[in-house]
């Protein structure tokens, strides 16, 4: 199958172009309307963006878009295509100092318009707890997005420290404090996108409703159509009939086969065909376990001995209580080690839950789900975006 987007005016347009250009047999995979961007934006209209699946015309399988492409016929899609991972992670790197970059001036524009517009509150206010007024603006703004008192303080401790005549200048306190955000945070920690001589597992945990099974049907889409991985997928969620049936039509567009999984001897049985397949990775949605359920949690740490050498992902809805989100992290780290996934970012505008459970865990984070969209509504977490928004310089949806 392969995936291609189509614009117009209206809705109704827009798939017309679809059925004009795929037949009557393309797959709708997404409709969502986009709001023009740029200098001119005022004086254009939304357009409708409709994403659909299509089978190739050749019959060729996804894995074999390596023929195809050679024999292109446009010589920007063979650069497109040619382009090598050397040249996507340099330019990474540049897009990732070009983001630090803009995220220091946007905080200083933003602090100085604070500090600005609330001078006059802070000195009638006697009971707030730093005497800088600049340390201050920025405790309050992380208070605000739901990090903990406590961390605000720890967070803020350095820049506290330092003497009183340099504890005005906005530019080093708004520089120590990004800093320590981002050194709280530490790097993202995402699947990577190589070819391995074996078969990689990775693992997808956490409690019922947060968005696993949608979250490893947007991985398994981003591995296979953008970086040209052989993908197997493995389910063990058979509480939830729902979720076979997602993932399996997820699969079948995508021209990839389900194994079902119902007990540990059942995985024992299917693991060796499975790893026969020769997938560079295998992705594995488990079923939904409550963290206050000791049996359960049995059961999965009986399950996780049985996959070899495998990546554990803890999926967290972000519009879960954080007393909730800080026990059920607490209950897996005593099960396995693992990397952060926080899905339903669109649901909420504060994001201090994120470092809260960093700075306690001392766990990474993957990725940020920011909608339902397959595969479009998920990106490697960035630690500088989050940081912007927790600053109060982040737009509501990341």
């Amino acid at each position: 199958m392969r995936i291609k987007k189509f614009t117009g005016r209206t809705e109704q347009e827009a798939i017309a172009k679809v059925k004009e250009e795929l037949g009557l047999n393309a797959l709708i995979l997404n409709i969502r309307k986009t709001k023009p961007r740029g200098i001119f934006s005022l004086f254009r209209k939304p357009v409708t963006e409709v994403t659909a699946a299509y089978a190739d015309k050749d019959g060729k399988k996804p894995e074999e878009s390596n023929e195809r492409l050679a024999a292109a016929t446009s010589e920007a899609e063979r650069l497109a295509y040619e382009e090598t991972d050397d040249f996507k992670r340099q330019r990474d790197k540049i897009r990732s100092l070009e983001e630090k970059i803009s995220s220091q001036e946007e905080l200083l524009n933003k602090l100085m318009g604070q500090l600005s517009l609330n001078e006059q509150l802070y000195r009638s206010y006697s009971l707030r707890k730093y005497d800088n007024r600049v340390i201050q603006v920025f405790y309050d703004t992380l208070v605000a997005q739901g990090v903990t008192p406590d961390i605000a303080e720890k967070v803020l401790e350095d820049a506290n420290a330092i003497d009183d005549e340099s504890r005005i200048d906005i530019k080093l306190v708004s520089t120590i404090v990004y800093n320590t955000i981002i050194n709280i945070l530490g790097p993202a920690e995402p699947i990577e996108l190589v070819k391995t001589k074996r078969t990689r597992f990775v693992v997808l945990m956490g409690p019922t409703g947060v968005g696993k099974t949608t979250t490893i049907a947007k991985i398994s889409s981003i591995l296979m159509l953008y970086h040209n991985l052989k993908v197997g997928l493995i389910t063990a969620d058979t509480y939830r009939i729902a979720a076979i049936e997602q993932l399996k039509t997820y699969a079948e567009i995508l021209g990839l086969d389900v194994d079902v999984i119902y007990n540990s001897q059942d995985l024992e049985n299917h693991l060796e065909p499975i790893i026969d397949q020769e997938n560079d990775v295998v992705l594995v949605d488990t079923a939904g376990r409550s963290h206050r359920n000791q049996e359960n949690f049995k059961e999965l740490s009986e399950f996780l001995a049985l996959i070899p050498d495998s990546t554990k992902y803890l999926v967290l809805s972000l519009t879960t209580k954080y007393e909730d989100l800080l026990s059920i992290a607490n209950a897996y780290s005593v099960l396995t080690d693992y990397k952060l996934v926080f899905t339903k970012l669109d649901e909420t505008s504060c994001y201090g839950a994120i470092l809260n459970l960093c700075y306690l865990t001392g766990k990474r984070m993957a990725y940020i789900t920011n909608g339902q969209n397959v595969p479009d509504d998920i990106e490697v977490a960035h630690p500088e975006k989050i940081t912007k928004a927790l600053l109060g310089i982040g737009g509501a949806h990341y």
